[in-house]
């Protein structure tokens, strides 16, 4: 059974591998198509096209043309081979022949595709699965009366944080970044079918340092935590409650390594501390440590070895829910969520400047087909649509930025040709663009090797 089970698992990584590439390569093909389309609109002449890269599989010539259409054996990529693209060309409609407004266009082409197509797949995941929303449970009690009618509750499906939908953890970290301890926020969720508009007072200050630290965010709502194990007989398991009434319903949750600890220095030596852990989520054990030492006289670390526990992370407890819309929600959601997506690019490259988010932050080719293929594996074909749609949107937008080699620094080039009358030398835009495309690969790389180190 054991080895059916990993046979299985093995099969359904290679599945999702595959539909990740499959991901990866209709996107860059929608792209390449976009230049195709305007291409022949204003009469460019194309050399081919060509769906993956390297050494060609499949090869057609257009019989009214010198046009060729090819699969590659790499499906990693693809292009549209305008002729005399880098340089000057005698051959009636080479790129560099036609004016700058149309290739400015033909340029652009590629983005818009990617964009119309990324948005299309968000509105219809929306419209199929419904928009995926945290939704909160073990809301962590708080004693304390200004607290009473101002928190989230159980089962309580996030939509909007003051009027602003929360498609993402960034939007989330967005709409409360900067607020304080005891301010109150708007919070519309979904409760028992019904939607419902709760004024939540936030539990401590929002200050996240980048937009992957959901923690301070999070916390503020109410969001329930748990403690993990690292190291040690317990390592991967996770810290339920202590022992300290009749039943596990009635006994103290830990929600912090701290709450173990507080309560453990209650106890004299000589005394049994219980504490029940999971090793799967699902399970659960106990585990009885008696006390031998005074533990008023450890630190806090010392007191959880003696316990059996090496050390704990603090990981947020959630879970997510697909809620569906109307059909005109659902539209003008899928619309949302796209310009969510493409603001978050902007922000991640902001953050990356400004050093508040490090380089193995990022990843490149490699790193999105694994990120993709264990989405899909997750999440079945409604992460297929999810992260087709991030795709094509990230691309849209990674496209148009004006660095060498890329669509966006091409397009500047144009520009100044149309303002100026005159192109920019052409050998020094193709070895501009040339050294662009050495750079980008580089930093590909880089980043893939940073996040298979990490």
């Amino acid at each position: 059974m054991t080895n059916l089970l990993s046979v299985s698992s093995v099969f359904s990584t290679i599945f999702s591998i595959l539909l990740a590439l499959v991901v990866l390569l209709i996107m860059i093909s929608i792209h390449e198509l976009g230049h195709y389309i305007a291409g022949k609109v204003f009469k460019f002449k194309i050399n081919e096209f060509a769906i993956g890269m390297g050494p060609a599989i499949f090869k057609k010539k257009h019989k009214n043309s010198d046009e060729v259409f090819s699969i590659r054996v790499l499906p990693l990529g693809g292009y549209c081979a305008f002729e005399g693209e880098d340089e000057d060309s005698e051959i009636e409609g080479s790129f560099n022949s036609k004016p700058a407004w149309q290739r400015i266009i033909v340029l652009i082409a590629g983005a818009f595709m990617n964009l119309i197509l990324g948005i299309i797949v968000l509105t219809l995941s929306i419209g199929i699965y419904g928009q995926l929303s945290i939704k909160t449970y073990d809301i962590k009690p708080i004693n304390d009366s200004e607290f009473v009618g101002y928190s989230l509750q159980n089962d309580d499906i996030i939509l909007e944080i003051e009027g602003k939908n929360t498609f993402m953890s960034t939007d989330i970290i967005d709409a409360l970044q900067g607020k304080e301890k005891g301010d109150v926020v708007n919070v519309k969720v979904q409760s028992n079918g019904k939607v419902i508009d709760r004024k939540v007072r936030l539990r401590n200050a929002v200050n996240s340092q980048n937009l992957t630290d959901n923690f301070s965010a999070f916390t503020a709502l109410g969001i329930s935590t748990i403690e993990k194990i690292e190291g040690g007989e317990f390592n991967g398991c996770y810290l339920l409650r202590v022992k300290d009434k009749e039943t596990y319903e009635d006994s103290r949750r830990i929600y912090y390594a701290s709450d173990l600890i507080s309560y453990a220095k209650t106890l004299n030596v000589g005394e049994t501390l219980t504490f029940y852990y999971s090793k799967s989520g699902s399970d659960r054990f106990e585990q009885a440590v008696e006390i031998t030492k005074d533990f008023s006289t450890l630190s806090d670390s010392e007191i959880l070895l003696e316990l059996g526990i090496n050390k704990t992370k603090t990981l947020l407890k959630y879970v997510t829910e697909n809620v569906k819309f109307s059909f005109f929600e659902t539209i003008e959601r899928g619309l949302q969520y796209s310009v969510s997506v493409g603001g978050t690019i902007f922000k991640t490259l902001g953050q990356l400047l400004t050093g508040k988010l490090g380089i193995n932050a990022m990843g490149g080719t490699i790193t999105t087909i694994g990120v993709t293929a264990e989405a899909i594996k997750v999440g079945g074909f409604n992460y297929f649509l999810e992260m087709l749609g991030f795709i094509g949107i990230n691309l849209a937008v990674f496209n148009l930025l004006p660095i060498p080699a890329l669509d966006g620094s091409r397009v500047v080039f144009a520009t100044i040709e149309w303002i100026r009358k005159k192109p920019v030398n052409r050998k020094v835009e193709g070895v501009i663009h040339a050294i662009g495309l050495i750079l980008l690969l580089g930093f590909s790389i880089l980043v893939d090797v940073l996040q298979l180190i990490k």
